[in-house]
């Protein structure tokens, strides 16, 4: 097992063990793994997985970005010692600390930089990051909503590993991508021969997505739009 320790101002504010082959999410959505509920954090924010007994950190394109020794990272293996920072929160790989009572892990709203106070009623004005996801609304794809957060790269097509499994006459296994860029999703489409359409057009390059965009694929129907 590894175990991991998150703080706040010398505060642990939570451990957590992973496990070989294991891979765990932060943010601040209900869905990750391991929840901080705070402004800093993003919905989906980094993620720890074990490969082979060796810890790597992911970030997941968050707003606030994943430091490692100052700097930020996409995909890194992590050493006993290095200084990780998630917003204002520490991360720590190594033995497990004691001495210092767990806290809640929710901590109060802050402007990117801004220090965090704890029990205080201060409420900073931030930028909220928006979110997107796919929506089928016509078809037989699967699944039929995918939220984009903690993605930069998205498959459609009939390949089994397809983000979203998109049925169809000549179909192609990799019909296109949706990748991100900064805060940006474009769709790339693949050769193969039937054409994947944007609202009703035919798109021969990689073309940005906008909310409400409804991708044509055979005879399923893809809209992308802000959660």
């Amino acid at each position: 097992m590894n175990r991991w320790t998150i703080m706040l101002q010398e505060q642990i504010i939570k451990q957590f063990d992973v496990a070989e082959g294991q891979r765990l999410i932060i943010g601040r959505g209900a869905d990750a793994e391991v929840r901080i509920d705070n402004r800093a954090i993003s919905r989906h924010h980094s993620a720890i997985e074990v490969q082979n007994g060796k810890p790597f950190l992911q970030d997941l394109c968050s707003l606030n970005g994943t430091l490692v020794n100052g700097e930020k990272i996409d995909f890194i293996q992590i050493f006993e010692g290095d200084d990780i920072c998630i917003g204002n929160f520490k991360l720590i790989w190594g033995p497990t600390l004691t001495g210092t009572e767990p806290l809640s892990a929710t901590a109060m709203p802050m402007d990117i930089g801004d220090a965090t106070t704890l029990g205080s009623e201060k409420t900073q004005n931030i930028k909220k990051e928006t979110t997107y996801q796919l929506q089928v609304i016509n078809g037989r794809c699967k699944p039929t909503t995918l939220p984009l957060a903690g993605h930069t790269s998205i498959k459609l097509g009939k390949a089994p590993n397809s983000h979203i499994f998109t049925p169809g006459f000549l179909v192609s296994d990799n019909q296109c991508y949706i990748n991100k860029k900064d805060t940006s999703y474009f769709l790339i489409p693949q050769s193969g021969w039937r054409k994947t359409y944007i609202n009703g057009n035919k798109v021969t390059q990689k073309v940005e997505l906008h909310p409400g965009d409804e991708i044509n694929i055979a005879e399923n129907t893809i809209r992308f739009e802000v959660i």
